[in-house]
């Protein structure tokens, strides 16, 4: 009787699957074969009982996806689909289990376990390499015959761009394996490479390919291509302003000056996302020294970083401004942000609302007046160069409205930058008070009134 043949990798896929290295990067662009390459990867011990695997996708939508499609492979080999969230059972007694980035305590919440395998889907959806190592602390191995390993699939794209690149050492469009060891660890972690045409059967779908091929500037050599470099995006909103800027030395080390008040600017994004931007003021200029970002955490999280770069940069904090529905989002503790966070000690200043249109505008005013530290803002770099309208794939040309994604939170912190700015003073408030007090009008004489 001939057997049914489930899955059978393409030749890219099989050379990621037979890597030894500790962490695995797989893709690089969109139609590489990335998803069934992973679930490919996770059936080499599956009949080793001790096995324990974790799979993280972008979110449950993802997730749910990414298990119809197991289902498809390892349905018929034995496993068993069960629980909520979902763990697959083999008949081996190996367990895999699922989760996602928008998990609550995605990144925390696995510390302590050992998974033997773990698989991270979409990984540049992680914001910072710190989350990415919380994740990573929980893939070793106590078991002698089974080896650690991590197993990434990634776009040149994604809130998580910078650190993924700069991590695996990517540049320009990889044409060919690229391993690296870990300064720190000495581990190996390795990138293979896979673009549309490493994958046969996607790479015959003429609508999927004119698709990619139609992409506008910047996103077609990322997704089509699978480039690493810096993208000039066709409908970016501050292409010509970030141009000139770097022209003129404006995007460098920018130091913290201990004479300045540090002021902060957030924004308060979709799915528990949050930017903080740190900035410096002078009569002339506005810097941009700092910036963070993350998700999954409450307001406690982020007020805490505020009093660690205290600590560690000797930062004095000036005004902290956030946008105009701080007093709708509700916590669960039933408080709004605004409240939770003075209880905290933080008082926030609310920024106006403004057309996002208008706020726009004052972002390109206020750029020629703008530096931006390099390396320390270098996620929101990014962010602000992927900032772009709408793409109608339809009628192939852009709308005019912005696109809300993962680039959408810095773009929106720096709106609301441009809009305070006015209001971001290196004074004291008592100090302030003291020097524009009006004097007590006296009177020249007693008929005087």
């Amino acid at each position: 009787m001939i057997k049914e043949v489930l899955w059978e990798p393409q030749a890219k896929q099989e050379l990621a699957l037979i890597q030894e290295d500790f962490e695995i990067g797989f893709g690089g662009a969109r139609g590489g074969g990335k998803t069934d390459g992973g679930m490919g990867w996770l059936l080499y011990d599956k009949d080793h009982p001790k096995l324990r695997a974790l799979i993280i996708r972008k979110n449950a939508t993802d997730l749910t996806d990414w298990i119809d499609r197991a289902r498809q492979i390892y349905e018929p080999l034995g496993a068993v689909f069960k629980g909520t969230p979902t763990q697959i059972i083999w008949p081996s007694g190996a367990i895999f289990r699922l989760g996602h980035y928008k998990d609550e305590k995605a990144y925390t919440k696995y510390q302590g376990h050992e998974y033997q395998r773990m698989l991270l889907e979409e990984l540049t959806q992680i914001p910072t390499e710190l989350n990415y190592l919380m994740l990573l602390s929980s893939c070793r191995s106590t078991v002698k015959d089974l080896p650690p390993q991590a197993f990434s699939t990634f776009n040149p794209d994604g809130a998580g761009f910078t650190w993924v690149r700069k991590r695996w050492n990517l540049k320009g469009i990889p044409k060919g394996i690229i391993r690296t060891k870990d300064p720190k660890t000495g581990l190996s972690r390795v990138f293979i490479p896979s673009r549309l045409e490493d994958n046969i059967y996607l790479a015959e779908d003429g609508h999927y390919k004119s698709f990619l091929d139609g992409l506008p500037d910047g996103l077609r050599e990322a997704w089509r291509d699978g480039s690493w470099s810096d993208p000039t995006i066709r409908g970016a909103y501050y292409t010509r302003e970030l141009l000139q800027a770097r022209k003129e030395g404006r995007i460098k080390l920018v130091p913290h000056d201990p004479a300045l008040k540090v002021h902060t600017v957030w924004d308060l994004g979709i799915d528990d996302s949050m930017t903080m931007g740190f900035f410096q003021r002078t009569a002339k200029d506005i810097s941009m020294i700092d910036y963070y970002e993350n998700e999954g955490f409450g307001i406690a999280h982020y007020i805490a970083k505020l009093g660690e770069r205290r600590s560690e940069k000797s930062y004095v904090y000036g005004k902290h401004f956030a946008p105009f529905d701080l007093n709708k989002r509700e916590l669960s503790t039933g408080k709004t942000v605004k409240q939770a966070a003075k209880k905290l000690g933080i008082d926030f200043e609310i920024v106006p609302k403004l057309k996002i249109s208008d706020g726009i505008e004052k972002v390109r005013l206020m750029f020629p007046r703008l530096y931006i530290s390099e390396e320390a803002c270098e996620q929101a770099l990014n962010a602000f160069r992927n900032y772009r309208k709408v793409w109608d794939e339809g009628l192939l040309k852009y709308k005019d409205e912005p696109l809300h994604d993962w680039a959408s939170h810095a773009a929106d912190m720096l709106r609301y930058t441009a809009i305070s700015e006015d209001h971001m003073t290196n004074e004291d408030e008592e100090e302030f008070e003291k020097k524009h007090k009006q004097p007590e009008y006296e009177a020249s004489s007693q008929y005087e009134g």
